[in-house]
């Protein structure tokens, strides 16, 4: 048997009841207008993750996090934000983690690919080097790593 899919609606009403049983809430387990208040909270919370799913799936490919994995400052890549800075090697790094670790982008914690006899190996311009890895992700994780690091020692 083949079902339909649900309308938006069901979506949002399954996602806000999901949301609520999972924190604890009675919201939707308890009839009654009492919990009208909290149901429509619930629901609220369900439009904002619908939403930003709507909007990942429209505009996602434009949008870059800052490198270091403890901001969640976001450069729209097609429109011009001062300040943020591109490293090929690990990505985008927003106007406070850029200065922090590239200064003027010849700065002291600059990560390279570099090529060896039978791979590459990705090395900071400090000396700090991510060894033998086995795809490009562990490298730049290995570098974000580095990275949380300095700035922790900076601060």
């Amino acid at each position: 048997m083949t079902t339909s899919p649900q309308p938006a609606e069901g979506l949002r009403q399954h996602l806000a009841e999901a949301m609520a049983k999972e924190a604890g809430s009675k919201a939707f387990m308890e009839p009654g207008t009492a919990w009208d208040h909290a149901r429509s909270e619930w629901l609220a919370h369900a439009d904002a993750a619908v939403n930003a799913l709507y909007r990942w799936e429209q505009e996602g490919t434009l949008f870059r996090m800052c490198v270091v994995p403890v901001c969640i400052r976001e450069l729209n890549i097609a429109a011009v934000e001062p300040g943020w800075l591109q490293s090929r090697a690990v990505g985008y790094a927003c106007p406070d983690h850029a200065v922090a670790l590239w200064g003027d982008a010849g700065g002291p914690h600059v990560p390279n690919w570099q090529r060896t006899d039978d791979s590459a190996v990705l090395r900071c311009t400090c000396g700090w080097d991510a060894g033998r890895t086995l795809f490009r992700g562990h490298g730049t994780t290995l570098w974000q790593a580095h990275a949380l690091e300095t700035l922790e020692t900076a601060a």
